[in-house]
């Protein structure tokens, strides 16, 4: 997961998202934060979470959101979390998102 250097760097809200049974309470969102909390780079910052009911996400304000996915990405997949992530980026200058993980799937916020 590298950006191509043609491709300048996405900065907006990266929403990483965990649909399915394997994360769903608030407290295993924070056990996930928690943990990604020393992957973050400077600039990243927590904007929080949402629990719904199709999907937990995890929002970080960031000014490289394909840089940032990289990071946590060794993490997620250790963790036995990457089958049902999905990730995706809302761009500061509009209001849908761009869809990151996996690749060439479609993200859907909710």
């Amino acid at each position: 997961m590298h950006a191509s250097a043609h491709t300048p760097p996405i900065a907006g809200e990266l929403v990483l998202q965990f649909r399915g049974a394997q994360v769903e309470t608030e407290d295993e969102i924070a056990e996930i934060e928690d943990a990604l909390f020393e992957l973050l780079a400077d600039g990243d910052t927590w904007e929080g979470h949402e629990i719904g009911p199709r999907a937990r996400n995890i929002l970080i304000a960031t000014h490289d959101a394909a840089a940032t996915l990289a990071r946590v990405l060794p993490f997620l997949e250790e963790a036995g979390l990457i089958a049902a992530f999905h990730a995706g980026v809302r761009p500061h200058d509009s209001v849908d998102h761009v869809s990151l993980w996996p690749a060439g799937g479609a993200f859907q916020r909710s």
